[in-house]
């Protein structure tokens, strides 16, 4: 107790003494307590005047979070520190949203004409479990991915990837400072998925890695308090056999392409590096590849998926990724299906539980589009 206790009283007297030099200096503007101040919504103001006004506030915000660390807390603003690595904890379910993307995703997979294919990825903080502390409350997703997929059985094919990540645990999975899958993340997920579409999945030695920045820093550390983390190693798998091309595509208003899978012009322009897979997510991308084949697939999901596709690239003369999210239910319903043939619907388990996006599926028409104007034309006056 007296060890969790006697950071707090160091901290305390810490910010004290700022507080108390910072008035005497008249430095910045500090609240006047009256008597119609509340005494708690007083101590916030006061607060926040301090955090804005105060020298070496940064430092002191840094040097709070080590003696909280001497104490034993190791979770912040729902972010856990690991050895060397930040865990985001995604919390539990929206109840309502959750079940209405199953009952959504349940009644596409019934109608769909395609062979449907679901895969839920599952985060860092249920893999990762080395690395929070074993007390943590978190949402079982393995169980609930299990649940999902048994809803589905009969309806569509479902792809488990949980077993195989949680196998490799100790290894670079996914980013230290981002929720996202590495390039090593992603061929473990392709391996199984691409066995599932019937492909066999090209060996790592078929791919060339290369490292195009040491010093990455992402998304969850940027909203992380504690910054004493190393920067992640971007890394690119390139599949270097049959002198394979790709043209990706961007589908928006105005068309751009890339004669690559990893424009590394976007470490340039983008707001975060690993806009290098494909360009980014910008809602509607298509990728062509001088494959012989007529192999074509459309996955509908979230960026989750991205760090995948490079390596199911090798397999496909063409594949197209849909973000719903990104779209209208007019735009979503002008996608022509029945070109592809086989989709796949792959979400986080975040974006499932916790977003109403998947619900969108029901704007997908998967028949076939000239057997629909036979059915329209019939049924018309």
């Amino acid at each position: 107790m007296k060890r969790k206790i006697l950071p707090g009283i160091i901290l305390a007297l810490a910010l004290g003494s700022v507080g108390v030099w910072a008035l005497i200096t008249n430095t910045g503007s500090f609240p006047k307590f009256n008597r119609y101040y509340h005494l708690d919504d007083y101590l916030d103001d006061l607060e926040a005047a301090l955090s804005r006004s105060i020298p070496f506030s940064d430092n002191l915000s840094s040097l709070a979070i080590d003696l909280k660390m001497k104490g034993g807390a190791r979770e912040f603003d729902n972010i856990f520190i690991g050895d060397d690595i930040l865990v985001e904890d995604i919390g539990y379910p929206d109840e309502a949203k959750t079940e209405q993307n199953i009952q959504a995703l349940t009644r596409f997979s019934e109608n769909s004409r395609i062979p449907t294919y679901v895969m839920l990825i599952p985060t860092k903080c249920a893999i990762k479990q080395n690395e929070v502390p074993q007390a943590a409350p978190l949402f079982n997703q393995k169980q609930f991915v299990e649940q999902s997929y048994n809803r589905l059985l009969g309806k569509a094919t479902v792809v488990d990837v949980y077993p195989t990540l949680f196998s490799k645990l100790d290894q670079d999975l996914y980013y230290k400072t981002a929720p996202d899958l590495t390039a090593l993340g992603g061929y473990y997920v392709y391996e199984v998925l691409a066995q599932r579409l019937d492909n066999t999945p090209k060996p790592q030695e078929d791919f060339d890695i290369q490292y195009i920045t040491h010093s990455y820093y992402g998304k969850t550390y940027q909203k992380s308090a504690y910054k004493d983390i190393s920067p992640d190693i971007i890394a690119l798998y390139r599949y270097q056999k049959n002198n394979r091309n790709y043209i990706v595509t961007h589908n928006e208003e105005y068309q751009y392409t890339y004669n690559t899978l990893y424009p590394e012009q976007m470490m340039e322009v983008g707001e975060d590096d690993l806009s290098v897979l494909l360009g980014g997510d910008t809602g509607d991308i298509t990728i062509r590849s001088n494959l012989k084949n007529e192999n074509t697939l459309l996955i509908v999901g979230d960026d989750s998926i991205l760090p995948v596709i490079p390596f199911l690239a090798a397999h496909y003369s063409q594949i197209r990724f849909i973000d719903l999210e990104q779209m209208s239910a007019e735009e979503i319903e002008k996608i022509d299906c029945s070109d592809y043939q086989r989709m796949l619907i792959s979400y986080s388990v975040d974006t499932f539980i916790h977003q109403d996006v998947v619900q969108k599926v029901v704007y997908l028409n998967t028949q076939d589009q000239e057997e629909m104007k036979t059915i329209q034309q019939a049924v018309q006056p």
